[in-house]
């Protein structure tokens, strides 16, 4: 995939992503009547809660159904985005290590031209 490739995926996926990881839980509800409370097999869920970060502390907000689909989709465009970023953070270091090797080569062209003048 050239740049110009991952740049344009990457401007793409940048207006969907959401940051964070996705979990699915099952919970007891507090109805000691109901049968969540005798049998964990029967507990509510399994619901989806989204997992991040901010200003240092943890967060994870509860999905509700409606809006599962768009943050799994939001979900799927943070992780493409890292990848095509990773992507692209590889391609640029070996740019960088070939110019690095260019620029040790000639460095030492250099040195080999002037022992041989001395």
């Amino acid at each position: 995939m050239s740049k110009d490739d991952l740049l344009a995926e990457l401007a793409q996926v940048a207006h969907l992503m959401v940051p964070g990881s996705l979990s699915e839980m099952t919970r007891q509800c507090g109805d000691s009547s109901c049968a969540c409370a005798r049998d964990p097999s029967r507990r509510h869920g399994p619901h989806l809660y989204l997992r991040f970060s901010a200003s240092g502390k943890a967060n994870s907000v509860y999905v509700p159904p409606e809006d599962r689909d768009a943050v799994i989709q939001g979900h799927e465009a943070w992780l493409r985005f890292n990848e095509l970023a990773s992507q692209m953070a590889e391609s640029n270091r070996q740019r960088l290590l070939h110019e690095l090797s260019g620029h040790k080569k000639a460095a030492k062209a250099q040195r080999a031209k002037s022992r041989a003048r001395a």
